[in-house]
């Protein structure tokens, strides 16, 4: 029998390795084709967006795919051993500059990027599929999530402290070379981290889809049932909302905060000293929420952290000369939102029982994808509007900037978040599924009996 222990350190690891990614490619993408390709941040912009249009069709497909899949590995273990090795050798290939035109060159990130992120949906879908699957004890559930997160945000946050010294140091003072090697060490992490996850997601599988049962329900399901399954699911639509309202514009502010390190501030490895603020605060944060929710929902303690984050957001306002004052700021705002994805995770978790409990029909990967596609989204609009925003304000790549823009990009990185929260605690306000409830819906399905309201 394969220990709960061993799942909880192998799921981890496949986490660590993917978030690696995510963390470099959402950090770096605006800022390395902007300072080190040349093109203008509309220009980078335009194809962020592009990108999450054309996501917002083939993640669907790939959600319905995974959802149909039933080979003798299992229903998870092909996406969760092929992709972590495409999605590297996309990424590297991303942040190579081959010897050709800017217009091809052009042509060639936007193949590139909606490549890498296609390949993405499919490992980043399967792999938080699972998470229902292993376990739907709540307490568990947390204890899962709380050492998977913990150890995903302390390798991103490891990330954000040495990207740019790494990339300075890799480079040689050569932006697009130190990008491009610290692109191929985190691919050769990933690819190491879904090979051990590989493994032994089998024992995954067993829980998941051993039955013949579960196989032939999930066959059986029509896309039809799909879209029925996602209108019914009022929890998981409140949810999608909410992270959309509060990713989005702290992604601006987090894709906006390098300029304002470097232009601004004089600096454009200052965000480095906010990780280290971030990483042991967050680590703190996360270990302390299991205690929590044993006292308060996921609703409550979400919606007080996103409070406190809005009025630092006010707080960045402030002009000062004093680098520490929005290094700090920026830190603890970081260690917020890595915790908004351990509370984002474990209710979407829960919204899985809630769907079938309404609509009679279990979708796991699907509603999962919700999950990808509003990360992606938000990573998406979040870089686009950056992009325009800075054309829009007069910012010149390399150059020195003019006391307007600063002043400009100064005021987007506080009203521009304080906002998007404002919005999402307002959202939020309609999420309803607590833990009593989920553990009646639990108790209700392993009965056969479902929600006969409307």
């Amino acid at each position: 029998m394969y220990s709960f222990n061993k799942i909880i350190r192998d799921f981890t690891m496949g986490g660590i390795g993917q978030n690696l990614v995510y963390a470099f490619i959402s950090a770096a993408y605006l800022f390395y084709f902007t300072e080190a390709v040349g093109f203008s941040a509309a220009t980078v912009g335009t194809i962020l967006l592009v990108v999450r249009i054309v996501s917002l069709f083939i993640d669907p497909c790939v959600a319905v795919l995974i959802e149909k899949t039933n080979t003798k590995w299992g229903k998870y273990k092909p996406y969760i051993t092929v992709m972590p090795v495409m999605i590297s050798l996309l990424l590297v290939g991303l942040f190579f500059q081959p010897n050709i035109s800017k217009e091809l060159h052009l042509i060639y990130i936007y193949v590139m990027t909606i490549l890498f992120w296609a390949a993405y949906a499919f490992f980043d879908i399967a792999y938080w599929s699972l998470v229902p699957s292993i376990t739907k004890d709540a307490e568990k559930r947390v204890k899962l999530l709380t050492i998977c997160k913990s150890g995903i945000l302390f390798a991103a946050f490891g990330l954000g402290i040495g990207q740019m010294p790494l990339v300075h140091l890799l480079g040689q003072g050569n932006y697009g070379k130190g990008f491009s090697m610290l692109s191929i060490i985190v691919a050769i992490v990933f690819s190491v981290a879904g090979l051990m996850l590989s493994r032994t997601v089998s024992k995954f599988n067993d829980i998941s889809t051993g039955s013949a049962k579960a196989k032939k329900a999930t066959d059986k399901i029509t896309g039809k049932q799909m879209i029925t399954a996602l209108k019914g699911n009022g929890q998981l639509i409140v949810l999608t909302f909410a992270k959309l309202a509060i990713y989005i514009p702290i992604a601006v502010k987090s894709a906006l905060g390098i300029y304002f390190y470097k232009y601004q501030l004089g600096n454009d490895s200052l965000g480095s000293f906010g990780s280290m603020v971030a990483l042991p605060l967050t680590l703190i944060l996360i270990s302390a929420c299991p205690k929590l929710l044993k006292t308060y929902s996921d609703k409550q303690v979400m919606s007080l952290f996103v409070l406190v984050q809005m009025l630092l957001c006010v707080c960045y306002i402030l002009t000062t000369d004093l680098s520490a004052f929005y290094i700090v700021i920026d830190g603890i705002s970081s260690a917020l939102l890595g915790v908004y994805s351990l509370f984002f995770t474990n209710m979407v978790a829960a919204c899985v029982e809630y769907g079938e409990w309404k609509t009679k029909i279990r979708t796991e990967s699907v509603i999962f994808s919700t999950n990808t596609i509003t990360s992606k989204l938000a990573t998406g609009l979040s870089g686009a509007i950056a992009g325009w925003v800075l054309t829009g304000i007069g910012y010149n790549p390399n150059a020195a900037q003019t006391p307007q823009m600063l002043s400009a990009l100064h005021y987007v990185l506080v009203f521009v978040p304080a906002i998007g929260l404002l919005i999402g605690f307002l959202i939020l306000r309609n999420y309803i599924l607590t833990a009593d409830m989920y553990q009646k819906i639990v108790s209700d399905l392993s009965q056969g009996k479902y929600d006969s309201r409307p």
